[in-house]
């Protein structure tokens, strides 16, 4: 099971740091680190998306993870927002299921099959996203309407 360390903040399971802190009064520099593969965060992106389990999906997002353009009226800047715009499409009826995955250099790409409460609204059925890794933690996801752009993505 994962867990947060209360002194610090690294994530750690079975007395290994899966994601370290990085500051200064780290107090669990003495446990070893193995961050998550690629494969362990691509499945679970899905388990999170088929258990609309948001705490899965926010231990695998960096503390300044993004989503979204700039001039977004709902862009996410931080964990919290993105977790946030998550929760409040759950809450709307918005449901979603991953149907294929894509491993690349630099993260994973998830094609999305999406049920909208209110359909026609010039809302996507079907669309990539790209989640981009960086020390084990989704730092970015990108929106993409082709598998090219997506794994395009993955390797800039």
């Amino acid at each position: 099971m994962e867990i947060y360390c209360a002194d610090c903040g690294c994530l750690v399971e079975r007395r290994v740091r899966i994601v370290p802190c990085h500051s200064a009064e780290c107090c669990c520099l003495d446990l070893p680190i193995q961050l998550r593969t690629l494969d362990q965060i691509a499945d679970q992106i899905s388990t999170a998306f088929a258990t609309k389990n948001l705490d899965t999906l926010g231990r695998l997002l960096a503390d300044n993870a993004r989503w979204g353009d700039d001039d977004h009226p709902n862009k996410c800047r931080s964990r919290s927002d993105v977790i946030a715009t998550f929760d409040r499409l759950l809450g709307e009826g918005v449901d979603g299921e991953v149907t294929e995955t894509i491993i690349g250099p630099n993260g994973i790409a998830v094609l999305l099959h999406v049920r909208w409460p209110n359909p026609g609204e010039g809302r996507g059925v079907n669309f990539y996203q790209s989640y981009l890794v960086r020390d084990g933690l989704v730092t970015e996801i990108q929106r993409h309407d082709d598998r090219r752009s997506a794994i395009d993505a993955l390797s800039s």
